[in-house]
């Protein structure tokens, strides 16, 4: 099939694009006009943008807290013969949403005892009260640990 044309159609043209040949006989100043232009382009960028953002909205965020109660269904012996004190921890109990628990003994002048394995032994001289404290932990992050609240006993020297 052969293509052809009317008397009253012009004949197709082709346009080219610009080579880096062509860029060359640009002249200077419609490159520094170019140039010029891009230039107050990106200095009134930041107006331009700031215009397009006036309106506002607002909106209330929600924030959660989460609370734990004590260990239900604790088991703990402790006892204080003779001034050796023994704690032990049978069963933690539960609480719900708890990821793990802790142990603490405080002694008579306040301070935090450690504990291992859940049992706390002190083979002379305790004398007073002691504190003990199972807690629930929620462990919601590697660096953010909330703290239930506790099952507490104590044991009198």
């Amino acid at each position: 099939m052969e293509r052809t044309t009317g008397p009253d159609r012009k004949p197709l043209t082709l346009r080219r694009s610009r080579s880096t040949a062509d860029v060359a006989k640009t002249p200077a100043l419609g490159r520094l006009a170019a140039v010029l232009a891009a230039a107050a382009v990106l200095v009134f960028a930041p107006g331009i943008a700031q215009a397009a953002f006036t309106g506002m909205n607002s909106g209330s965020t929600s924030v959660g807290t989460m609370s734990l109660p004590a260990p239900t269904g604790v088991s703990v012996t402790a006892t204080c013969i003779a001034r050796n004190l023994s704690i032990i921890v049978v069963s933690h109990g539960t609480v719900p949403r708890a990821t793990s628990y802790d142990f603490t003994v405080t002694n008579p002048g306040g301070g935090n005892m450690q504990t291992s394995n859940w049992t706390y032994t002190k083979a002379t001289a305790a004398k007073g009260t002691w504190t003990y404290q199972i807690h629930g932990l929620y462990q919601a992050s590697p660096t953010n640990v909330w703290t239930g609240q506790p099952f507490q006993g104590t044991v009198v020297c």
